[in-house]
C-alpha cells in the first residue's frame, strides 16, 4: 500500500493526518439535510411505484407510493436518526422517498462523488453520528449537516470509490463462502452426533 508524500493535521481528533493537499469542509456544502416526510403504513399502496425507505440497518425498503413529497434520486443519501440503525448510510440508487424516522441529504455540489461521501460515512460511522443514550436515542439534521469531511481532489476522490468498490466486493464475497462453510460444518456436526449416538459410528 502506497502513502502520500505529505500529510497534514486535519484538526479533528478522531480523523487525524490526511494528505497535505486535500481539505476538510462540512457536509452542508455539499448536501441539503432535512428530515424525511411523515408515512404511516396506512399510507403505503399495494400499486406504488417510489419505494420509501426507513430507519434500519439494511436497504429494506418500507413499503411504496404513487406519490411523494420528498423525492430522491440517485446519488442522495437516507440516513436513518433514530434508534439502533443510526448512522447506518443508505445511497440512493433510484427514485424513492424516505420517512420521518430518516434524515436525508440530496446533493447540491458537483465536486463530491456520492459513492465516495458513501464510503467514509461507512467508515466513520460512529464517530459522525454520535448520539445520547437516552430512552429515544437520535441524531440531529444539525449534527449531520455540520459534519467534517475530508476533501480530495474529485479525480481521487473517483478513484477512491473505484477501489472501495473491488476491494468490498471481493470481501463480501468471501463472506458468503465462509457463511456456506460455517453451514455445511453446522450439517456435518449434527450428522456426526446423530450417527455417533445411534451406534452407526464406533467409537470405542
Amino acid at each position: 500500500m502506497k502513502k502520500y508524500e505529505k500529510y497534514k493535521d486535519s484538526g479533528i481528533d478522531w480523523l487525524g493526518e490526511i494528505p497535505e493537499h486535500w481539505e476538510v469542509e462540512k457536509m452542508k456544502f455539499y448536501y441539503h439535510f432535512s428530515m424525511g416526510q411523515t408515512i404511516l403504513k396506512s399510507d403505503l399502496l399495494n400499486g406504488g411505484f417510489i419505494p420509501v425507505y426507513s430507519a434500519t440497518e439494511s436497504n429494506k425498503i418500507f413499503g411504496y407510493l404513487s406519490k411523494a413529497k420528498v423525492v430522491l434520486e440517485k446519488g442522495d443519501f437516507v440516513i436513518p436518526a433514530r434508534g439502533n440503525s443510526i448512522g447506518y448510510v443508505y445511497l440512493v440508487e433510484k427514485k424513492s422517498t424516505c420517512t420521518q424516522t430518516t434524515i436525508y441529504g440530496k446533493r447540491i455540489n458537483n465536486r463530491i462523488n456520492p459513492k465516495y461521501l458513501y464510503y467514509y460515512q461507512t467508515g466513520f460511522r460512529l464517530s459522525l453520528f454520535q448520539f445520547d443514550r437516552t430512552a429515544i436515542p437520535q441524531i440531529t439534521v444539525e449534527q449531520v449537516k455540520d459534519n467534517p469531511i475530508p476533501i480530495p481532489p474529485l479525480e481521487e476522490q473517483t478513484a477512491i470509490a473505484n477501489y472501495l468498490d473491488r476491494k468490498t466486493a471481493q470481501i463480501d464475497t468471501k463472506i458468503e463462502k465462509t457463511k456456506k462453510l460455517i453451514e455445511l460444518l453446522k450439517e456435518y456436526k449434527t450428522a456426526l452426533i446423530s450417527e455417533v449416538v445411534t451406534g452407526k459410528i464406533k467409537v470405542v
